[in-house]
């Protein structure tokens, strides 16, 4: 890469594809000696089609602890690598938009992704479309997109 890298962004998902994209963004960070910001947006407005007797608001609740708790432990296992300079965001509402906001929020020179996975459960980007989104983030964010395939 040609551009100094100060800060790191590393979107997290509740699924397989955010493991190899942590390891890479530790491995960057470690490499760069820079600042390395995990990330993970929480959204529940598919809940707007569903019968629960749950409120968002009580579901945000649960979704943070776990979010935090998550959080703590890949801070710890990137600490634990060496990186000295690792915190997290947890964020609320439209991840495409709430990804814009951070990137664009933190200044960092790059964010790692993982690849989506096809699979039987919905993911928030398709595979076709994730390269047109990466490009966006990319200018709006003004920072390099990394996407790291599962299993990397």
């Amino acid at each position: 890469m040609n551009q100094e890298i100060k800060q790191i962004l590393c979107a997290v998902r509740a699924g397989p594809e955010s493991r190899a994209a942590v390891t890479k963004a530790i491995d960057l960070a470690l490499e760069n000696e820079a600042k390395l910001t995990f990330f993970y947006v929480m959204d529940v407005e598919f809940l707007g089609k569903a019968s629960i007797s749950r409120t968002k608001s009580g579901i945000y609740e649960e979704l943070r602890e776990m979010g935090n708790f998550t959080m703590l432990i890949l801070c710890d296992r990137a600490e634990r690598r060496g990186v000295k300079n690792v915190n997290f965001i947890l964020r609320e509402g439209n991840v495409r938009k709430q990804m814009r906001q951070i990137a664009i929020d933190t200044h960092a020179e790059l964010m790692v992704i993982g690849q989506p996975t096809r699979s039987p459960t919905a993911n928030i980007f398709k595979m076709e479309e994730m390269e047109a989104f990466t490009d966006e983030l990319s200018r709006e964010g003004n920072l390099k997109v990394m996407i790291v395939p599962q299993g990397t």
